[in-house]
């Protein structure tokens, strides 16, 4: 791919500016951008078939990394030390940073065409924190679920934290962002959806004697609250994981990973 490298020396080019600010999520949805960290991201979103705009590069990595990055994108920043510290969150840097373009897999709302979908999918009432919802998307692709419903007060698929904790496999997943997830619970199930929650309450059917079907909804709840009462009245079953006396729930990411395991093993192994 041919294209332009352009030097940029001041902290408050406009561009680096402008990247700055797509840490806020206000601005990222005003731009339709965000960005990635490193270059097994910058080539993981050139290979899912997103836009990268532009790339932003240090002048420290330049050399390692230029010809390998004009091959994904057209548009490169080399930028000074101070600039590129600017545009960056992490500790250690590997001096690349990407601008990518929106997915159009994701979309702010969930509709009925969206509820006749056919296969599974993970359902997540309220899960906050950005590595828990980036290691649940890693997860979820790989054990063949494509699909994650999001309810109010989720992460942000496009946040940093989030695209660095699924390793990329934020790129590939469709992400429906809904307001009301026992809205969404109820359409799924009027399309023929079981919806499980993923719950420690006693009653619920133990993990392992369940038997998962194609087009199941798992439902993972609030890392504190758990899944929410209006949710819970909407679910059509429950399963809990079996767990060693004393112990009586996992990290949200981690207790998803085990169920959408059990699931992948009873409906497509």
């Amino acid at each position: 791919m041919t294209g332009t490298v352009t030097r940029i020396a001041s902290r408050q080019n406009p561009t680096v500016a402008g990247a700055a600010k797509l840490a806020d999520k206000k601005y990222r949805d005003e731009e339709g951008l965000f960005l990635l960290d490193g270059v097994k991201l910058a080539e993981e979103a050139g290979a899912s078939g997103l836009t990268v705009e532009y790339i932003l590069l240090s002048e420290g990595a330049e050399a390692k990394y230029l010809d390998m990055l004009r091959r994904i994108c057209g548009r490169i920043y080399v930028l000074s030390g101070p600039a590129f510290e600017r545009v960056t969150d992490e500790r250690a840097p590997e001096g690349v940073v990407s601008a990518v373009r929106y997915s159009d897999s994701v979309r702010r709302d969930f509709t009925e065409s969206d509820a006749a979908y056919d296969g599974g999918a993970v359902l997540l009432d309220g899960v906050q924190n950005p590595e828990n919802f980036g290691a649940l998307l890693r997860s979820a692709r790989s054990f063949g679920i494509d699909r994650v419903i999001c309810g109010r007060g989720c992460a942000d698929i496009y946040g940093r934290r989030v695209m660095r904790a699924s390793m990329g496999a934020a790129l590939h997943m469709g992400a429906l962002y809904t307001d009301s997830a026992a809205e969404a619970c109820r359409m799924l199930g009027a399309r023929g959806h079981r919806i499980i929650a993923a719950t420690p309450r006693e009653g619920a059917d133990v993990l392992g004697k369940f038997e998962f079907r194609r087009g199941d909804v798992i439902v993972i709840g609030n890392e504190g609250h758990g899944i929410s009462a209006e949710v819970m009245e909407s679910v059509t079953g429950s399963v809990r994981i079996p767990m060693a006396e004393g112990q009586e729930s996992l990290n949200a990411a981690a207790a998803a990973a085990v169920i959408m395991w059990e699931m992948y093993k009873s409906t497509e192994l």
